[in-house]
């Protein structure tokens, strides 16, 4: 197991073995995750799958409780992977408003990250559920069939960052994309140390909104 795997996984096992309402715990840590990963965006399905791991390896103890506990975790994980994707959309919205544009192969490698995402939210929480036993794999296997059959928060920002992520590398042969200079585009990496600059200030905020 790796180094940054555990980091993921070892909070979320400590809070999940703690029970009760986890969606603000987990929240903030996957957010402080993909921060300390620059907001990578393939680092994104790594923390959400590690999540999903570290609650399963800790909800063992609270079998009774599990299905409340569970749907509260995912919760905070849902939002925090929705704000980690508005944050990325919001960079490259942001910074094509100011005339630029990231580097081609960022804007690439980040829509094969994001997309397919929300399904491997359901997979995973499957997948985590199939090597639990008895109500704590019955709640894992509720969950998942109730975000494939209704989708999560997750689901619709995926949409919304594909499409512009699209429209960014596909505007090159647009008479705005041929009018951009080649020396005023965003260096390659850019992207993530941009979206995770949004990111922290989003994470910040909601860490102000709490008493």
């Amino acid at each position: 197991m790796t180094g940054e795997t555990e980091e993921v996984r070892a909070p979320m096992r400590e809070a999940a073995s703690q029970g009760g309402d986890l969606k603000d715990r987990v929240r903030g840590l996957v957010l402080q995750a993909i921060v300390a990963r620059k907001a990578d965006p393939k680092a994104i399905r790594a923390v959400m799958k590690d999540t999903v791991e570290g609650l399963g390896e800790g909800l063992g103890g609270h079998a009774d409780s599990a299905g409340a506990t569970l749907k509260s975790a995912v919760s905070g994980l849902d939002e925090a992977i929705g704000k980690s994707l508005y944050a990325l959309q919001s960079a490259v919205e942001e910074t094509w408003g100011n005339g630029r544009r990231f580097a081609d192969a960022d804007l690439r490698e980040a829509y094969d990250a994001v997309r397919g995402l929300d399904d491997d939210l359901v997979g995973t929480l499957k997948e985590v559920g199939g090597r639990t036993k008895g109500v704590l794999k019955d709640e894992f296997n509720h969950i998942s069939e109730h975000l494939g059959r209704n989708g999560s928060d997750t689901g619709s920002q995926i949409k919304s960052v594909l499409a512009v992520l699209g429209r960014d590398f596909g505007h090159t042969a647009t008479e705005a994309g041929r009018a951009l200079k080649s020396d005023a585009r965003e260096a390659t990496g850019r992207l993530s140390a941009v979206t995770s600059g949004i990111l922290r200030g989003l994470a910040d905020a909601l860490d102000g909104r709490k008493p």
